[in-house]
């Protein structure tokens, strides 16, 4: 049986419909803000006179895992860091990063991965821990969340951090869909 569209092209000697025209914005990007805002109970890492671990000079890196729907390698890309908080297990950051997602790097793998390190001058900084936090390709208000580091993610790790992701989808105007 013949496509009854083939027939509809027939009938106007084989040219083409006019646009589709479709009721639904195309989705292009998405943007996402996150505010790093504070630490809690971090562990301690910097010794004091003593030799006892006292106090920790904490600063947080923050990525985005991300791969595209065509490309399944994943991509990780450096989006920000705070300030050191010297002396501190306990640091207020209110640190923001905010970046865009292209719609073609749209993925249930998505992810923002926060590094939390002590920093310190004479050796490599020491990592304090770990927190990975999916990301979902869709507007979101959500208010600012607790995230525990998870123990098994660096020696001794400990603590939680305040972590605020706000997310919002950019709808191109005046596109169409290709059919």
């Amino acid at each position: 049986m013949l496509n009854p569209e083939y027939f509809e092209w027939k009938k106007q000697h084989g040219k083409t419909s006019p646009p589709v025209q479709s009721n639904q914005p195309i989705i292009d990007k998405m943007t996402v803000q996150i505010t790093i805002i504070q630490g809690l109970d971090l562990v301690a890492k910097d010794r004091n006179l003593f030799g006892k671990k006292t106090s920790s000079d904490p600063y947080v890196l923050v990525y985005l895992f991300s791969s595209g729907q065509m490309n399944k390698r994943e991509q990780k890309i450096k989006l920000g860091q705070t300030p050191t908080v010297k002396k501190n297990l306990s640091p207020t950051w209110n640190h923001s990063v905010t970046t865009t997602i292209p719609y073609r790097k749209k993925s249930d793998s998505n992810r923002i991965i926060f590094q939390i390190f002590d920093n310190d001058k004479l050796s490599a900084d020491d990592s304090m821990g770990i927190i990975n936090i999916p990301l979902a390709f869709q507007d979101s208000t959500e208010p600012a969340v607790w995230h525990e580091i998870p123990k098994n993610s660096a020696k001794d790790a400990s603590g939680k951090i305040q972590i605020l992701i706000q997310t919002s989808l950019h709808q191109a105007k005046g596109l169409v869909p290709y059919c």
